[in-house]
């Protein structure tokens, strides 16, 4: 989401999370998941069932092998309780309405119930285990990618409200700039459009021409082999001669 962000760090031992202290009302294992709850899970039970789903989603359309050790999933009752939760432990994060933190010993969301709670929780887990495929994921195609896992499963292809919002842009003059957004190194730099054009440049890799696939491809054998990785845009130029356009006329 927008107002989202990633937060990288190795403080594990602050910010492990202690049940004795806090008092969670559930706690459920999940394969790799470790669900702590302020509430009952069988209020989001379709949340849950899409977590269990969502790292073969990602495996299937990336063609990336997660492997998560741990991912830690906090969810709270309120914007308070959340606040006073994260105050103590990642202050930064009350700015926010849901977050993912990266720590030595395991991956942990944060999120408070509210109408967008399974939107928020899938986008931040997406980061999370993105990050246990690739040893570097660029902060637009971090972004990029957790706009496109963020919905249920049923409307990632054709429900994104990003969708239309391009369309219009589109009869507004709009071209894709992916360059533009290889250029953002932090999430302070990612503004509203930004999250919206990195959704319409993965939206077409995935749902694209074979030779957009063939691409994302390359370019994450590139980034797991440890060295520099040729930028994204130059592999689909490679493949797409008229790149731009080939975009326009795939959200159109």
């Amino acid at each position: 989401m927008r107002s989202l962000f990633a937060i990288f760090c190795g403080l594990a031992l602050i910010l492990a999370p202690l049940r004795a202290v806090w008092g969670w009302t559930e706690e459920r294992q999940l394969g790799s998941y470790l669900i702590r709850s302020e509430f009952a899970l069988r209020d989001v039970q379709g949340l849950v069932d899409d977590l269990g789903d969502l790292q073969s989603d990602i495996e299937r359309q990336l063609g990336l092998k997660c492997e998560p050790g741990e991912i830690q999933i906090h969810l709270f009752k309120s914007k308070w309780s959340y606040n006073s939760y994260l105050s103590k432990r990642v202050p930064e994060g009350t700015k926010r309405q849901a977050l993912f933190v990266q720590g030595t010993d395991a991956g942990r969301v944060y999120a408070y119930r509210h109408s967008g709670l399974d939107t928020d929780v899938r986008h931040e887990t997406t980061h999370a285990l993105l990050h246990t495929a690739l040893p570097y994921v660029p902060i637009w195609l971090d972004e990029g990618l957790a706009e496109y896992f963020e919905p249920s499963p049923g409307l990632r292809e054709k429900g994104n409200a990003h969708r239309g919002e391009l369309q219009w842009a589109i009869k507004l003059g709009w071209r894709p700039s992916l360059e533009k957004l290889e250029g953002k190194r932090t999430q302070a730099e990612m503004g509203k459009n930004d999250y919206r054009d990195a959704w319409g440049v993965m939206h077409f890799v995935l749902h694209g021409p074979p030779e957009a696939r063939e691409a994302l491809a390359k370019y994450f054998e590139e980034v797991q082999s440890g060295k520099a990785p040729m930028p994204l845009s130059q592999h689909l130029r490679r493949r797409i001669p008229n790149f731009e356009q080939a975009v326009i006329d795939h959200l159109k």
